[in-house]
């Protein structure tokens, strides 16, 4: 994690730099509140045509890992990450651009490879050098697509990712029994008392061998830890039959199976009681 924006998150420090600087008209600004920084303004190409916002200087090694990962609420216009290093030409600061694109009034997931970062010079494309991700200076997100009109985007958190394999519930076959929670927003009624149930819980949850899978649209999805790209989450949406916008539940038996479907209240008491009545389960007892 890099930043969330939270209260007890990193404090990057972020400034505006919009393209008066250049003589243009674009403005910009944000604004950071209940766990996200949402940058808005309007851009106007009769001039620069860009706003952005910036880090204060930073140090970040991340040459371990193989990409950013920003988790986005934008309005369907094609945004750009920028960074920069020690890396300078002609004596002059190089910075590395990579666009992506949003969804309007959708949550995603973005992976931007270090390799898909472009080094320029004041928005000209050089041919070198190449990026450096174990000397990072600084972040900045911008929106500099060459259109006029408001812009708006919500940002939850900044990480870097490594380049894992595509996730597959079949990593978990034969090892753990899969909790599969869908809902619509972490703070979904349903879903919420579900957590207080698995908070109060822990030494159960672990003892059947179980993992849980959230898929959210409002934030984060994850399993044991690991997050999901928006791809993944429809994926496995689509592999369960649920859809987005609704509480959904799944438990998956070791063998890969679905033991459990539905959508409406079921307390984590009948799930225990559930899988202890599974074959498979009174023989781990036995066995333990």
């Amino acid at each position: 994690m890099i930043a969330d924006f939270t209260s007890g998150g990193s404090d990057l420090r972020w400034y505006v730099v919009n393209d008066d600087v250049m003589g243009g008209r674009s403005e910009g600004d944000f604004e950071q509140a209940d766990g996200k920084l949402r940058f808005t303004g309007n851009t106007d190409t009769n001039g620069g045509g860009f706003s952005s916002i910036r880090t204060r200087p930073v140090q970040l090694d991340l040459s371990k890992h193989d990409g950013i990962r920003l988790h986005v609420k934008g309005d369907g216009r094609r945004y750009t990450w920028r960074l920069t290093t020690a890396a300078r030409w002609r004596s002059r600061e190089v910075s590395y651009w990579a666009e992506f694109e949003t969804r309007n009034g959708t949550w995603t997931t973005v992976d931007i490879p270090f390799a898909s970062f472009i080094p320029r010079f004041r928005g000209n494309r050089l041919d070198g050098p190449a990026l450096d991700p174990g000397q990072i200076t600084g972040m900045g997100l911008m929106i500099y697509d060459r259109r006029d009109g408001p812009f708006e985007l919500h940002l939850a958190s900044v990480r870097a990712y490594e380049g894992d394999a595509p996730f597959t519930l079949r990593e978990y076959r034969w090892k753990n029994r899969v909790l599969v929670v869908s809902a619509p927003s972490v703070d979904h009624k349903k879903m919420r008392a579900l957590q207080d149930e698995l908070a109060s819980t822990p030494a159960e949850f672990a003892d059947r061998d179980m993992v849980s899978l959230t898929l959210l649209d409002d934030t984060v999805s994850e399993i044991d830890g690991r997050v999901l790209t928006t791809g993944e989450v429809a994926t496995a949406r689509t592999e369960f039959g649920i859809r987005p916008g609704v509480f959904a539940l799944r438990l998956i038996g070791k063998d890969g199976s679905v033991k459990l479907s539905g959508e409406s209240d079921i307390s984590m008491a009948d799930i225990y009681a559930l899988i202890d009545s599974m074959p498979m389960r009174q023989r781990e007892k036995s066995r333990r």
